[in-house]
């Protein structure tokens, strides 16, 4: 019975405009795009189908690269997305071992390796487990599995450590057509931040942003001055 409901979902969530996304951003973004068989890399991809930006694409056809230290998310991505690789690692400025901070199942898409993150959010006290995780850089992924030109558009959503993650690329050799960024700041601050600066420097620009509340904090999306939209 839980098989027919599983296809019946799917069904349904392939045929409309179901949108996963906190702010409908992957309806956003597939309307940049609008074909089949693409592919993403999605860093700090968190579950399957519950606030993700690249399981509407998925049912579209497209597969990608799913990456987060969470090891616990593997079997789930196994089961939901099959298509998709799975990664289980932390990407940074170099290789390593960093700590990672685990917090309840319900706090679970607030996991980082930024201490400093949690105390900003008053999450200390939720901490539930810390593990140890591989670290690798941005560039170092591109190059162990081949993604070169295969991959149409990134989703970068680390918990605070955003900025890194996309210093740590080398933006002549992997150049996605698209770039999506979590933030916390005001728009007017994005329009000046760390991360607008690197990514217009790598001839990027600025195309929207899509705010989850009344903070300001959400998504920047960037597209790179030559994609044809």
């Amino acid at each position: 019975m839980s098989k027919v409901k599983d296809l019946l979902r799917t069904w349904i969530y392939s045929r409309y405009r179901v949108s996963f996304s906190k702010s409908g951003e992957d309806i956003q973004l597939f309307k940049l795009f609008n074909k089949l068989n693409g592919g993403y890399l999605d860093i700090g991809c968190f579950e399957p189908i519950t606030f993700s930006n690249t399981y509407f694409f998925y049912l579209r056809g497209w597969n990608g690269y799913v990456i987060d230290p969470n090891p616990d998310l593997m079997s789930k991505f196994d089961n939901v997305r099959p298509k998709d690789r799975f990664i289980n690692r932390g990407i940074s400025s170099s290789s390593g071992v960093l700590k990672y901070y685990m917090l309840p199942q319900k706090l679970s898409s607030m996991n980082t390796f930024d201490f400093s993150f949690l105390e900003k959010n008053n999450l200390v006290s939720k901490i539930e487990r810390e593990i140890e995780v591989p670290l690798s850089s941005l560039e170092e992924l591109v190059e162990e599995f081949g993604l070169g030109s295969s991959i149409d558009f990134m989703d970068v959503d680390v918990e605070g450590l955003d900025f890194e993650v996309l210093q740590s690329n080398n933006w002549e050799k992997f150049r996605p057509s698209v770039v999506m960024v979590e933030t916390d700041l005001s728009f007017t601050e994005d329009l000046s931040s760390p991360i607008s600066k690197l990514l217009e420097d790598k001839e990027y620009k600025l195309l929207a942003k899509l705010v989850q509340n009344p903070n300001g904090s959400g998504n920047l999306i960037f597209c790179r001055k030559d994609f044809k939209i």
